[in-house]
């Protein structure tokens, strides 16, 4: 006689045969074997919060990095002008004896003394490749060579040894710059002036007046 079920006993269905002789496992999924696979909701906001910040960061390095970059390439501009205009009075002075200026070519000949011909007295010039062009020479703004180190009363001579008086004063060659940013500046006068005691922005060669955002550079005497 066949077994019959009591209706009172639930029926336990027997899991189905595997032809090799061992019970099959009953399928599952992997929302089943680890509940928080499930990812139909997103992310956390903790996620979220996670990883907007660490992308911050990167883009934190990155930029910095690049302004970085950048501005070491602008200071690297600027002292190859120094270096230019260095070179250049030394030759005018050594020719004529006397100190060049050279202001943007916009101005008369007589302002440009390096690079445009000149009637005085053993001129061989000119002494740079190009006159100075605003923006292009320097490229933040002005750029003039002037040829006495206390112009425009703006300071009393440069304080080369930073002992707290001016060395040179009177007749001689320095660069005037506007524009330019502290940082830039402040990379120039590491080359030029390390180790110059006193504040970077008032000893050496390179001399920054923040207010009037003017950058004085001793170039030759």
């Amino acid at each position: 006689m066949d077994w019959i079920a009591s209706p009172l006993e639930p029926v336990t269905p027997e899991p189905p045969w595997d032809p090799h002789g061992t019970p099959a496992l009953p399928q599952t999924s992997m929302k089943t074997l680890f509940p928080k696979f499930d990812r139909k909701g997103g992310f956390s906001l903790l996620e979220i919060i996670i990883a907007i910040a660490i992308i911050a960061i990167l883009v934190g390095v990155v930029g910095y990095r690049s302004g970085s970059a950048i501005q070491r390439g602008q200071a690297s501009r600027i002292m190859q002008l120094v270096k230019t205009c260095e070179k250049a009075a030394a030759t005018h002075y050594a020719d004529t004896g006397a100190y060049p200026r050279e202001y943007e070519v916009t101005q008369n000949a007589t302002n440009r003394q390096m690079s445009s011909t000149q009637t005085s007295t053993g001129w061989q010039g000119p002494y740079i490749e190009r006159p100075f062009a605003n923006q292009d020479t320097n490229p933040f703004g002005t750029c003039r060579v002037y040829n006495n180190l206390q112009a425009g009363n703006w300071i009393p001579g440069f304080d080369t040894d930073g002992d707290g008086t001016a060395d040179l004063t009177g007749n001689g060659c320095m660069l005037y710059l506007t524009g330019l940013p502290q940082e830039v500046v402040q990379a120039i006068d590491t080359s030029l002036d390390g180790g110059v005691p006193g504040d970077w922005f008032t000893t050496g060669r390179v001399v920054w007046q923040q207010g009037s955002n003017r950058t004085l550079i001793y170039i030759f005497k």
